[in-house]
């Protein structure tokens, strides 16, 4: 039996969530981001789409564009709420799933279909349980791997159903742009345009050897995925999402050069993203930097830890050297930013330095600071060092 992917993407969910929880902006154009005017948007429902606002536009643009729009931040509890719930629905018809992100969801159904009929059916029945039960609307992409059931799923928005079969492909691919492809990142698709290759048709013809000593290992995906090639699994669902990396990112409410300032800027963001990496179960190895100028110039550093880790201030220690050892001359930071990657699942073996002292104390510390906060709430207590005087 042919492999069935099904890929559910939630159609502009941060304000569709609202429009379901507020009637009053039901039909109405919402735009959902910041914080503050110098944020971006995170969401925009498809009333305000009309007028151009997408995500990740600055907010004084979105304004500019719909300046009737309802500009609303982002419901956090109740959008984590609406996401678990729709991960029920998605259980009901296979064990086989992965979040890929707060509103995406990746569905091996192939073993589905003898208990709830065939894929387009399937498909339906989810599309009316989303809507049914939370009110929401989702879109559907049906393929024979992840990579293609993903890039179906943006086909009809909103509210699409599209199947991709195997015998249609690479063919259907052919048409499109290159920027259209999974996996693809803006840097990648600039310099294949560069390279003359505007369309996934033109990346079919290009060969393995040659795409290999243009991009190296990025080289052997672009070959495969221009051809709707993917042979990633969907795995049993262990009720943790998976990610790659995890960050947190603040603009400024005041373009400055202030490094003090920056530094006890990152210690909060630190800080967070210690705290979600303990409550996913995950530790990382490597730290990156994110610095935007006023001039929207955007630079990033990184660093590589002799060991994985989810303390917050052992990240933050890495992060802040990176800050300090950046020279921005007469420029300002406009927003600063900490990501880690190279996650490994908590409990996962690691090699430690002979010499290091291990993370025990300060781990203990932020696990004790966990369980005060989940008790008492995020705002019992705090660094002091992060404290207004």
């Amino acid at each position: 039996m042919e492999r069935l992917i099904l890929h559910a993407d939630m159609d502009a969910f941060f304000a569709s969530v609202i429009q379901v929880l507020k009637p009053q902006y039901r039909g109405q154009p919402v735009i959902v981001g910041g914080p503050g005017e110098r944020g971006v948007v995170s969401a925009a429902s498809y009333e305000a789409r009309k007028f151009g606002v997408h995500s990740a536009m600055p907010l004084w643009k979105a304004r500019q564009l719909c300046p009737r729009g309802h500009f609303l931040p982002v419901d956090g509890p109740a959008c984590q709420d609406f996401s678990r719930r729709a991960l029920a629905i998605y259980q009901r018809y296979t064990p086989r799933l992965l979040p890929i992100s707060i509103d995406e969801v990746c569905l091996d159904i192939t073993g589905s279909q003898k208990l709830f009929g065939p894929p387009l059916q399937i498909a339906r029945e989810i599309q009316k349980a989303i809507y049914d039960e939370l009110g929401l609307t989702v879109s559907i992409g049906l393929g024979p791997n992840r990579l293609v059931a993903k890039m179906a799923s943006e086909w009809q928005k909103p509210n699409g159903l599209t199947r991709i079969t195997a015998d249609q492909l690479p063919e259907i691919f052919a048409p499109l742009p290159v920027s259209k492809l999974w996996g693809l990142g803006p840097v990648t698709a600039q310099r294949l345009q560069r390279l003359g290759i505007s369309t996934i048709g033109q990346l079919q013809r290009i060969s393995l050897l040659l795409l290999e000593r243009e991009f190296g290992l990025m080289g052997r995906h672009l070959y495969a995925a221009s051809r709707g090639q993917d042979d990633s699994p969907v795995p049993l669902y262990d009720g943790k999402r998976e990610y790659r990396q995890m960050s947190e990112e603040r603009t400024l409410a005041r373009d400055t050069r202030d490094v003090e300032l920056l530094s006890l800027t990152l210690l909060g963001l630190c800080d967070h993203l210690g705290w979600r990496l303990r409550r996913e179960g995950y530790q990382g190895r490597q730290v990156t930097l994110k610095i935007r100028l006023a001039d929207f110039q955007t630079m990033t550093r990184s660093v590589t830890l002799s060991a994985p880790t989810d303390v917050d201030y052992t990240i933050f220690q890495a992060a802040d050297r990176l800050l300090r050892s950046q020279h921005f001359g007469a420029k300002r930071v406009r927003l600063i930013g900490v990501a880690v990657s190279g996650l490994v699942q908590d409990g996962t073996p690691v090699q430690l330095s002979l010499f290091s002292e291990g993370p025990g104390r300060q781990r203990r510390l932020s696990r004790a600071r966990d369980d005060i906060t989940s008790r008492f709430g995020p705002d019992v207590i705090s660094r002091a060092s992060l404290m207004a005087g």
